[in-house]
């Protein structure tokens, strides 16, 4: 149960670092400004590849992360439980919080 619900959200944690990649490309095409400071750095250094590059890490990191806490809750780990359970919240919270960003993105496109 535990790994199926690490996979399932690690790829939409992936889905929904595209998303923002995508809408924040676009709407710096369009001649928005990125107001996160790192993100801007990033884009500014090496445009959108360097950004995703990090993006991808991140979603690498996090499915990493989540995928040995539930191993380990296979193994009966009692504390892999507690720290699977907060890992998958934390996962869960980013993941709707880039959905509203991406939203956010995509509004911003519209009034452009």
């Amino acid at each position: 149960m535990e790994v199926r619900q690490a996979v399932l959200w690690s790829g939409l944690l992936l889905g929904s670092q595209a998303t923002d990649t995508l809408t924040t490309a676009i709407d710096r095409a369009r001649g928005a400004v990125e107001l996160m400071p790192i993100s801007n750095q990033l884009l500014e250094v090496g445009g959108v590849a360097l950004f995703w590059t990090f993006k991808l890490m991140i979603v690498a990191s996090a499915a990493a992360a989540l995928m040995a806490a539930a191993r380990k809750v296979r193994e009966d780990h009692r504390l892999s439980r507690i720290t699977f359970r907060i890992s998958l919240l934390a996962v869960q919270a980013v993941t709707i919080g880039l959905a509203v960003v991406s939203l956010s993105n995509l509004a911003l496109l519209t009034s452009i």
